[in-house]
């Protein structure tokens, strides 16, 4: 850190002040006669003050120069080297019982590292993860997502180098080698596990609809694959588990591996009996031999339901919107959507949950049964407002809205959240998702809901916020109907996809309007729900909670107390969290199995109760492939300016780095400038000056 001294005025001037600080103090003392009739010693004093004025007004004038401080902060920042420890099962099962020398020698690595470079040290397996601990207790394996976090992170930093120590097996996300591909530092790899093909059996895949319906039949596909183990027999058999039953053996097969490399898919047709989550597991005889039982045993679960909700979408003609809407229900099992033309449609609404009507009614097709039908039998109804619409029909269809605009005009408008919506709930990423879509394309005019109705959108004009809604909902006398007011859907599903890689956010959000509408409505005053039934043993098993009062208005001032119960005895208890108005909980990560669950509140004088199941399934991901895959290893390192190393040489890695690439560190130069009036030793050195003066003038007694 340096600094330097600078002035607004040429530095020149401070002759003008040394000359004002010299004329003040000789025209003070040079005329007073207070000392001269004292001894010689106060004559010397007298000059000493004449100096000491000197130089209080000489600092004071300099200071009306405006003098400036520059100082400049130099920090050097050493190049970073990332290390990244695959965390997965598999390089567990790679190590066998021991992983102690590897340990140590990734350690004594990473401090020979980090007398050059800032080492940062990463986990990587179901994400990646800040330290390294060697647990290897990950149920997957991304190393493109952990390579692709890695250069976010350092992201315009001196990143010089990735280490990474795995076994090659990836079995989520893309080959490491593309997201690495777009990057400047060079790749180290140490290779892990056994190459060699070992003695083993395994359930490599099961192929099977997480949803079927009751008193149904449905298909479960298991393929079987096995090395070396050439003229040997084992039984597939497929049993049932229930809680606190024997195991139900359904279906058995016998295997006879007729060759070293031996792959077959077997089909079995199982039966959807009773209403639920049942938990079904495959197995294969085990054998001497294999590297790994792991693998032979699979379990899945499938949710039996009683029968999935029936949508109707009518149509005034084709429309790309109509295709989109199609695949975002679809998506989800639960839904059955028929698509008819207005045109053609003759069909009763009896049958269905929901209707859906797009650009209806309109000039042409007034739809007046449809409509006459939907109304007799409270059916719930999804407005989709276009260019197709006729306005005064669809004023008269429904309440929730009154729009007065033009079939010709049109505003391309964005969506704003309304905070305070609480119909149901969207994830944080829908959340987040929605204001980024492209703009829907609305009628010109003015949208006028009624005070009633909830609104989840509004219309955003350019970067205007407005009131006008552009997805609302109403129910009036136990009938509930929904408005988009515009069409663009199509183009929210297509973008979504290019930002995120998959369209959740326009499904969730297409979803969660169906089934608010296709569900009768809930009085219940304390309801408990949860995103999904079956979870993965790697997924944090969440719920929220709703409780209302008298008005049917959300409270949260009652505690909310739940307790889960395993199918194996095991007993859980939790309290909820309180949101805005709500509740929600986080119950962590539970071992594989099914569970029930009880919550409990008490409100006022009364006590309510909520129940439910759920189950857990295991992510057999890690089991599946047991022999190492260096070749991708040895492909990252050297399209990367690196290169491949093993247990017994990874020491020689910091011995490259320095060599090969000859990493420098980054200095960056920080100024700051303050006024010098700002310096607290010029206020004290001022203070020490006059203070010094005075007292001298007192004790010589001057006035």
């Amino acid at each position: 850190m340096n600094s330097t001294f600078s002035f607004q005025y040429p530095s020149w001037f401070i002759i003008f002040c040394i000359a004002l600080g010299a004329a003040y103090a000789a025209f003070l003392y040079y005329r007073d006669t207070t000392f001269d009739d004292k001894d010689s010693v106060s004559r010397y004093w007298k000059f000493a003050m004449a100096g000491f004025r000197f130089l209080t007004v000489t600092i004071l004038a300099i200071l009306l120069l405006s003098p400036f401080i520059r100082t400049r902060n130099t920090k050097t920042f050493k190049p970073i080297i990332a290390v990244i420890n695959d965390n997965s099962e598999s390089v567990k099962n790679s190590f066998g019982k021991d992983s102690t020398e590897f340990q140590k020698k990734l350690r004594t690595l990473i401090d020979k590292l980090s007398d050059k470079y800032e080492v940062a040290e990463f986990n990587a397996g179901d994400d990646l993860k800040r330290g390294i601990d060697f647990s290897y207790r990950d149920k997957s394996t991304d190393l493109s997502a952990a390579i692709e976090q890695v250069n976010d992170l350092f992201y315009n930093q001196n990143l010089g180098a990735v280490v990474l120590a795995s076994d090659g097996i990836y079995n989520k996300g893309v080959n490491p080698v593309y997201p690495a591909a777009k990057s400047s530092y060079s790749v180290y790899t140490i290779a892990l596990g056994d190459t060699t093909i070992q003695k083993d059996q395994k359930l490599s895949n099961a192929y099977y609809n997480k949803i079927a319906y009751l008193n149904n039949q449905f298909s479960l596909k298991v393929d079987v694959e096995e090395n070396n183990l050439k003229g040997k027999s084992v039984k597939l058999t497929v049993v049932q588990l229930e809680t606190g039953k024997e195991p139900k053996l359904l279906q058995t097969k016998e295997i006879a591996y007729t060759s070293d490399n031996f792959f077959q898919s077997y089909d079995f047709i199982l039966s959807a009996n009773e209403v639920g989550i049942s938990h079904y597991r495959i197995s294969l005889s085990s054998l001497e031999g294999e590297v790994t039982y792991k693998n032979n045993v699979r379990d899945v679960f499938v949710e039996v339901l009683d029968g999935r909700q029936k949508i109707l979408l009518v149509a005034n003609s084709p429309h790309p919107d109509v295709a989109a809407l199609k695949a975002a229900i679809e998506s989800n099992k639960n839904y059955q959507l028929d698509v008819e033309f207005a045109e053609t449609f003759s069909k009763k609404l009896n049958e269905y949950n929901l209707v859906i009507l797009h650009q209806l009614p309109s000039s042409t097709q007034k739809i007046q049964n449809v409509l006459k039908d939907a109304s007799e039998q409270k059916k719930p109804l999804l407005f989709i407002v276009g260019s197709q619409t006729s306005l005064p029909d669809f004023q008269k269809a429904q309440s929730g809205i009154v729009v007065k605009g033009s079939n010709d005009k049109f505003n391309d408008v964005t969506a704003s959240v309304v905070k305070d919506f609480s119909l149901f709930t969207l994830s944080d990423k829908t959340l987040q998702a929605v204001p980024k879509l492209p703009p829907f394309t609305c009628l010109f005019g003015e949208f006028n809901p009624n005070p009633s109705s909830k609104i989840l959108l509004h219309q955003k004009i350019n970067s205007v916020e407005t009131d006008f809604p552009l997805w609302l909902f109403n129910e009036s006398s136990d009938e509930k109907f929904g408005v988009i007011c515009g069409e663009g859907i199509w183009r929210w599903r297509l973008y979504d996809y290019m930002l995120n890689k998959n369209q959740d956010a326009t499904n969730e959000l297409i979803n969660k309007t169906v089934q608010y509408l296709s569900v009768k409505s809930d009085k219940r005053p304390f309801r408990v729900s949860s995103p999904k039934n079956i979870f993965e043993d790697n997924e944090a098993i969440s719920f929220e909670a709703q409780l209302y009062n008298a008005n049917y208005e959300l409270v949260n001032v009652a505690a909310v107390q739940m307790k889960i119960k395993s199918d194996v005895g095991s007993s859980y208890d939790y309290q909820f969290n309180k949101t805005e108005t709500a509740y929600n909980l986080n119950a962590g990560f539970l071992p594989v199995g099914n569970y029930a669950y009880n919550a409990t509140v008490k409100f006022g004088n009364s006590t309510y109760t909520a129940n439910g199941k759920f189950s857990v399934s295991p992510l057999q991901l890690e089991e599946m492939r047991t022999r190492a895959d260096h070749q991708v290893l040895y492909q990252l390192a050297s399209q990367h300016n690196g290169a491949m190393h093993y247990i017994n040489d990874l020491e020689n890695i910091s011995d490259e780095i320095d060599s090969k690439n000859k990493l420098k560190p980054i200095l960056y130069d920080t100024f700051f400038t303050d006024s010098a009036i700002n310096m607290k030793l010029i206020f004290f050195l001022l203070l020490i000056l006059i203070s010094a003066e005075w007292v001298t003038r007192k004790y010589f007694g001057g006035y």
